[in-house]
């Protein structure tokens, strides 16, 4: 009698601590290679999302990670539309036929690098191909604007002249047939820290672009309408 009481006891202890089940199932479904750049997408059945994990075959680098809604079932299908080589800079376009978006990446042909990504929708007015359209270079602080000019985008690619560091890409809208340039409006150098304000005239924009002054730094770009 003792032992049934206490098999009940244990029992409803169990069930009083046992939470609900939630089911989830993260899945691979696709991977893309294009040279040094590998791109896997991965699933979520559970809550509609795709997401793209870009990385570079490099010692020393790290994944990055986009995601966003699976619009048709799921899984992406991905093609590469665009690739720009300048300096140590490499630039992918990615299309995303089967949800309707475009991915910029960027990284640099360094060891220890890793990926910067921005995606957005494929609103294209008209076929076009991304070009660079503007270069800064101050100190060891080299900017290159992107333009996609059929979806009205403009990107700004940001990094450091040293080894094992990684890029920063910022994506914004811009006014279709604008013009202007991209040039250094301030800086500033407090200790290791170094900021550099950049404008970028032709889409009314001003970016701070902020990183340290020490071997393998990375930069961050942070931009603002003028």
């Amino acid at each position: 009698m003792k032992i049934l009481l206490a098999l009940m006891a244990f029992g409803l202890s169990f069930f009083a601590h046992a939470g609900k089940f939630e089911p989830s199932l993260v899945v691979q479904t696709g991977q893309m290679r294009e040279s040094d750049l590998i791109v896997r997408n991965i699933t979520d059945l559970t809550s509609k999302k795709t997401c793209l994990t870009f990385y570079i075959r490099t010692s020393g680098t790290s994944p990055i990670t986009h995601c966003y809604d699976a619009v048709s079932g799921f899984g992406a299908n991905l093609n590469q539309v665009g690739h720009i080589k300048a300096d140590d800079l490499v630039v992918r376009k990615l299309e995303d036929t089967k949800n309707g978006m475009f991915c910029l990446t960027a990284y640099v042909s360094t060891p220890g690098t890793s990926p910067a990504v921005d995606c957005y929708p494929n609103k294209q007015e008209f076929k076009d191909h991304m070009v660079e359209s503007g270069h800064l270079r101050e100190g060891d602080l080299d900017v290159r604007r992107i333009i996609d000019a059929g979806n009205m985008k403009t990107c700004l690619v940001a990094y450091i002249t040293t080894k094992g560091t990684s890029p920063s890409l910022v994506c914004y809208d811009s006014p279709a047939g604008s013009k202007g340039g991209l040039y250094q409006s301030s800086y500033l150098k407090e200790g290791d820290l170094v900021v550099r304000k950049v404008l970028d005239t032709q889409s009314k924009k001003a970016c701070l672009v902020t990183y340290v002054s020490t071997a393998g730094t990375s930069s961050h770009i942070y931009c603002y309408d003028e």
